[in-house]
């Protein structure tokens, strides 16, 4: 009669087989045998109280389970990645990279083909000090080159030297190497202080210049490539994240505030695989440098108007002029919802059309709308309204909206001066 039972001591025969026995249970009991109502009610009363039960059960298993997501997602505090030096050794050399097949101890250095390594020989720690410092050593004006040439990049559109990632044999010479290095040099008697180099180049003469060509460099122009001189100022186009943010400040929605985290899937959400990889796309109105970047596929507004790449250093970033970029000043959602915004704000503020356009000149394009300006506006908007006065929700702020957007997508908004 042991089968079935687990190794060990198995109870006794009388107690598998008690309920065996000849004389029933209501016999040897002392009580009266319920009724069948009675069995009836009593079964009912315990139902309810096991679904009473289970109910609650399960209510505190979602605050649980509520409370468990939250802490997986924020943490019982906000966290923050960090690094912390290590115990810094020498490792040996592998040989023919076998791991398990080691040579020589090599020391902790640096390239020697560099120069000046003799202070990371001696290194107490990892070395990264000492990198830092090595860096940033008036006796290394590479560094100081590469900074101040990006700097004038920013500012002018091109830099002194045009392969800005590239100081090397393959990289271009610089165009203005005296400019170069006496850029590079008070860069560095100043501290490396780089809110000092803008100042001084913006207020420098070259930066000065008009967008025009002087009257004395039009015939040199056509007949020499000049555009390794500075004798006027190129005009450029803004980058993806100048024409997102000016758009949003134009209209008056842009926020400010510092951006935070993104809304990111619970991690006990996450099934992502390579073949079906995390992939979002988080709007909001604060500055586009708070955009979520993604390396697997670029931000649409940032890919339409040559944002950088993300999986590579961008140097440089080369503009294009494709349909799609004036199809998108005219239908996407993010330019409507500014320019009605934006036109909101402009009929609030200013009661007449010819006050309203003018605000908007000045506000988009930094300079007061001329009689030509205010005409060829008024005609647009008179027709915009005819044309759109059957519509059941059409009004005056529509057809100044969609005028709006006009100015959004010229080329004296896109274009710096």
């Amino acid at each position: 009669d042991s089968y079935g039972h687990i190794g060990g001591v198995r109870p006794a025969l009388k107690a598998d087989n008690f309920t065996l026995g000849r004389e029933s249970f209501s016999e040897i009991s002392n009580s009266p045998e319920p009724s069948h109502t009675d069995k009836l009610l009593a079964m009912e009363a315990r139902a309810r109280e096991l679904r009473e039960a289970i109910t609650k059960n399960e209510e505190e298993g979602k605050v649980l389970a509520e409370e468990l997501n939250r802490l997986l997602i924020d943490g019982p505090f906000p966290m923050a990645y960090g690094l912390a030096e290590g115990t810094p050794q020498n490792v040996r050399l592998q040989k023919r990279g076998e791991p398990d097949q080691l040579g020589d101890e090599v020391p902790r250095g640096f390239v020697a083909v560099l120069g000046n390594t003799a202070e990371f020989n001696h290194a107490n720690g990892s070395g990264r000090e000492q990198l830092a410092e090595w860096l940033t050593s008036s006796t290394n004006p590479l560094t100081a080159r590469v900074m101040v040439n990006r700097i004038w990049q920013y500012q002018f559109g091109r830099g002194l030297v045009k392969t800005p990632n590239d100081f090397g044999v393959r990289g271009m010479k610089p165009t203005h190497p005296e400019l170069l290095d006496f850029l590079a040099d008070r860069f560095i008697k100043s501290g490396w202080s780089v809110k000092a180099m803008h100042r001084y180049i913006m207020n420098s003469a070259t930066y000065r210049q008009q967008s025009t060509w002087a009257e004395p460099m039009q015939q040199e122009a056509k007949n020499r490539d000049l555009t390794d001189y500075y004798a006027q100022f190129p005009r450029r186009r803004l980058s993806a994240e100048e024409i997102r943010d000016s758009i949003l400040a134009v209209s008056g929605r842009l926020d400010r505030s510092i951006g935070t985290s993104h809304p990111f899937p619970s991690p006990i959400s996450w099934g992502y695989s390579q073949h079906g990889p995390f992939n979002a796309v988080y709007e909001h109105d604060k500055r586009s440098v708070y955009l979520m970047v993604q390396r697997i596929k670029r931000h649409p507004f940032l890919a339409l108007f040559d944002g950088a790449d993300p999986n590579a250093s961008t140097a440089v970033r080369f503009g294009t002029t494709v349909p799609t970029q004036a199809l998108f000043f005219l239908n996407d959602p993010f330019v409507h919802q500014n320019a009605d915004t934006w036109a909101a704000r402009l009929m609030k503020d200013k009661s007449t059309l010819p006050d309203q356009v003018s605000q908007a000149f000045l506000e988009s394009l930094g300079k007061p709308a001329t009689n030509a300006d205010l005409s060829l506006a008024s005609r647009f908007i008179d027709s915009y309204s005819k044309q759109t006065q059957s519509l059941p929700d059409s009004n005056s702020q529509i057809a100044l909206a969609a005028y709006l957007r006009t100015l959004f997508g010229s080329n004296a908004f896109l274009y710096i001066d």
